[in-house]
């Protein structure tokens, strides 16, 4: 895990402008710290920072490189977390093919090993035992072609001498971030907003179309959208090629999901619990790989629970750590299901963090630098301490949970989706029965969750209709501005369909799901690894009938009976759902002085309502969803002002 950027100027580039972008992402890579700079004349050179290892002590820096601006045409930055090869091998940009190739690369290809056996019997040579270099080699071998034999995580820029191009790629599902801008005659890319915007020719200047549709949906219609007018985020399962002759820019799509799925040969019916168990204890055994310890975020439910026990098995007696976020408020707190996981395994080694409403005063602004963008909840903070915990004893790698629910409808929009299924299929009696059985197991709201799904099914000025009067967010909005909230996309984010509705799920709350994570744990120099959401399992899952989904009111079924001989029965059979929760109405109510003096002493953008927001203040709030949106305005609030963000 590391953080990457680089810039391309057709008139040259100034190199002190990667190394402020390089001091912004220090946080994702402590360890070292390497630029190239690419002349018109294809000449390379490589230049030290303030972090780089003393082993290249001799290299210039590269505040100090003596190159005219318009001498560099292609500048790349690379901040390393070292992960696997410790050595100074591992240093990046990474070149190959004698200088054919030049590499800076964020995250982990976990089959390395085998794709650099199946590369040396093709006549392919390694300096190192690094994944970059193996990715270097594949491309030498299948060019662009190459990522599609990667199981990973990964975003990564690639300079083609032979090209002239720069070859940038992200992850099938969006797990590792790539930013980029373009402005006139400049390209620019980093693994983090923030590092953009430290580009003089880059402003905070929000995207208003994309505001609006936050404020008033809790998302953009258009899932690769943030919040900032000149940044575009590069989607999950694309590819970017830049011709550094003219600056022409390619973005291809290399996989498709929904048509994986749909082509996806399942095993016999008696063979699916053997293989959803081995492609997760496979999954898990290639994301164990590391020279560094690991651990797992353990929230006490089903997901990181599983995770946590195989994992553990495969440690080799190794001690296993467990990073767990508790709390004193009974109705939220899962540290009893955590503790029944950890005391059951000889080789865990448990940690609790008590994330306070003082703490996440204190933190809230680093959190929201970090982030890039507003959080949809408190519940984020939650993860923040977590992260917090892991660093602080001295981990490097975390599994954790994230995926499961998507690929396997743990939601409660599935739960009704599927009663809406066997509606549409005339299944009367599997619907009574189905719908008792969820009410029993999974919510005694099944008919809150049916009306989720329903929701979808309406035309559009319904649900528009529904969503402001059930909802805060439009009512946010200034009422000289309404006009703009009728005119703003709804994302369509809940699917008419099972299938649909995992793969809406994917690209949307996934998405938000995967950043938290992201910048949460590198804000810590912490790689966080997701096992379920390898492509062989997703493919897999998604493409699973929906009785191995939901059986007998059970979500997850297949996750539970797998589960089922490693963990305590009471963590495999929950009948309630939680994940990393903060007490946001407790929270609300202690904090009614702060957030009021907040909201009176923030310049409050014109386009809001800051008369209904400051009422929001000193309101009790019943609704949990009604709470993160409140939440949601609070740090959309902190957002605007650490990053001094103009709306125009």
């Amino acid at each position: 895990m590391c953080g990457i950027g680089g810039i391309v100027r057709l008139e040259g580039l100034n190199p002190v402008d990667l190394y402020k972008m390089s001091v912004v992402l220090q946080h994702r890579g402590p360890d070292d710290e390497g630029f190239l700079l690419l002349t018109a004349q294809q000449q390379t050179q490589y230049y030290k920072g303030d972090d780089t290892i003393a082993a290249l002590a001799a290299l210039s820096h590269i505040q100090d490189t003596g190159y005219k601006i318009q001498d560099a045409r292609l500048g790349l930055l690379h901040r390393r977390l070292s992960i696997i090869d410790l050595s100074p091998a591992g240093h990046q940009p990474m070149s190959y093919g004698d200088g054919k190739y030049q590499l800076v690369f964020n995250g982990e290809v976990y089959n390395y090993k085998e794709l650099r056996e199946s590369l040396r019997a093709k006549g392919f040579t390694f300096k190192t035992d690094s994944d970059s270099e193996v990715i270097l080699a594949a491309y030498a071998h299948w060019g662009e072609a190459c990522v599609q034999q990667f199981v990973g995580m990964w975003a990564f820029a690639l300079y083609d001498s032979d090209k002239k191009s720069l070859f940038i790629s992200r992850d099938r599902f969006g797990i590792k971030p790539l930013y980029y801008a373009l402005h006139n005659n400049t390209f620019a890319f980093a693994s983090e907003i923030k590092a953009l915007l430290a580009l003089d020719f880059i402003e905070p200047e929000a995207d208003m179309t994309s505001v609006y549709e936050y404020i008033s949906f809790g998302a953009t219609a258009n899932p690769d959208a943030n919040l900032f007018k000149q940044v575009q985020c590069l989607p999950p399962a694309h590819n970017l090629r830049i011709n550094l002759n003219d600056l022409k820019v390619d973005v291809i799509k290399y996989y498709d999901l929904e048509q994986q799925v749909l082509n996806y040969k399942l095993p016999a019916e008696e063979r699916i619990t053997e293989t959803f168990n081995s492609l997760l204890n496979n999954s898990i055994q290639l994301h164990l790989r590391a020279d560094v310890p690991v651990g797992s975020a353990l929230s006490g439910g089903l997901d990181s629970s599983t995770l946590v026990a195989m994992a553990a098995q495969k440690m080799n007696g190794k001690t296993f750590k467990t990073f767990t976020a508790s709390y004193q408020e009974k109705n939220i707190d899962e540290s009893y299901y955590a503790k029944l996981v950890t005391n059951a395994i000889p080789n865990a080694e448990a940690h609790y963090t008590y994330p306070a409403i003082n703490d996440y005063w204190k933190d809230i602004e680093k959190l929201i630098w970090h982030q890039d963008l507003p959080i949809n909840s408190t519940s984020m903070f939650a993860q923040w301490q977590v992260m917090k915990l892991a660093k602080q004893q001295h981990i490097k790698v975390l599994l954790d949970g994230q995926g499961a629910d998507e690929i396997l409808g743990g939601y409660y929009n599935f739960a009704g989706i599927y009663l809406i299924e066997l509606l549409k299929q005339g299944k009367l009696f599997a619907f009574f029965f189905e719908k008792k059985q969820l009410k029993t197991n999974f919510t005694a709201g099944i008919n809150t969750a049916l009306g989720r799904a329903g929701y979808y099914f309406m035309p559009t000025f319904i649900q528009r209709s529904i969503r402001s009067n059930k909802r805060l967010g439009m009512n946010c909005i200034a009422d000289n501005l309404q006009h703009e909230v009728s005119n703003v996309k709804v994302p369509e984010r809940g699917g008419k369909s099972y299938s649909e509705q995992s793969f809406l799920s994917m690209t949307f709350g996934l998405q938000d799901l995967l950043r938290y994570e992201d910048r949460n744990s590198m804000a810590f120099s912490i790689e966080s690894r997701v096992p379920f959401l390898d492509h062989r399992l997703v493919e897999f899952s998604i493409a699973l009938h929906n009785d191995w989904k939901i059986k007998n009111g059970w979500t997850k079924y297949i996750l539970r009976k797998t589960a089922e001989p490693l963990l305590d029965k009471e963590v495999v059979w929950r009948k309630d759902k939680m994940g990393f929760l903060t007490p946001q109405k407790a929270w609300k109510e202690s904090s009614k002085k702060e957030l009021t003096d907040f909201i009176n002493n923030t310049n409050i953008p014109a386009f809001l309502n800051k008369e209904y927001i400051t009422k929001l203040c000193a309101s009790e709030f019943s609704d949990s969803s009604h709470l993160s949106e409140f939440w949601k305005i609070v740090s959309f609030l902190k957002w605007a002002k650490v990053f001094n963000v103009r709306f125009n």
